[in-house]
Parts: structure tokens; sequence; C-alpha cells
């Protein structure tokens, strides 16, 4: 006779607990400033809404460039679904935890400058002291 329950946890919920939740986080232009430091190169887009990114080592099958895709804009209601499939390519690639590639790109984004902001150009200025 069993005497102990184990906790289920729903099916939709189940990889919760796996999948870090910086995955959200991430914004586009940080991903894509990881690509390009690490030699992926951005070929022309071959489906709508992916952004088409060959491997470093040019790898090709019949042809075809070896490719991850990313999400070229971050308001698609799918963007975790697509950063997801993007970062257990590029750590399958890379031969390490997705946790790590969070990390590295994360950390790249903490060297620029907030939001990408530039110095303010003269006609700023101007505009701003009216």
């Amino acid at each position: 006779m069993m005497e102990y329950l184990r906790r289920l946890i729903e099916p939709r919920q189940q990889y919760r607990r796996w999948i870090d939740p910086r995955l959200k986080t991430l914004r586009l232009a940080d991903v894509l400033a990881y690509l390009r430091e690490r030699g992926w190169k951005e070929l022309p887009p071959d489906r709508p809404a992916l952004r088409a990114f060959q491997e470093p080592t040019g790898a090709t099958v019949d042809g075809h460039a070896i490719c991850q895709f990313v999400p070229d804009s971050e308001e698609y209601d799918n963007y975790a679904a697509l950063m997801f499939d993007l970062l257990t390519g590029l750590a399958e690639f890379e031969n390490r935890q997705a946790a790590t590639v969070i990390d590295d790109i994360l950390r790249g984004a903490a060297n620029l400058p907030p939001n990408g902001a530039t110095s303010p150009s003269n006609q700023d200025a101007e505009v701003a002291r009216k």
C-alpha cells in the first residue's frame, strides 16, 4: 500500500523550472551584437519575421548554409519561444549550457551605453534649450 504522493506538475508548466527566466528579458540588439561579435554572418532572410545567421564555421549541407534564426522584433507574442529555440541552438553549437550563453549576452549588454544612447547632437542640444 502506497502512503506517499508525488507533487504533479501541469504539462504546460513542466519546463518552467528548467528554462532560465532571463530568456524573456533578452533584448534583440544585445543578441544581435553577441552573434556578430562571435563571427556569425547575417544572410538575407528566407522566411518572414526571422533573420538568418550562418554559423561562424561557414558550414553547409547540400549547398545550404547552417543557420540559427533570430526574430526581427521583440513584439511578437512568441518572442520567448523564438529566443528559446535560438539559445538552444547556440548552446548546442557552442557545446555549453544555455544559461552561460545568456550570461555572455547580458555581460556584453552591460558594456554598452544604456539603451544604445549616444551623445546628443548639436541639434538635440538646441531643441533642449528652447
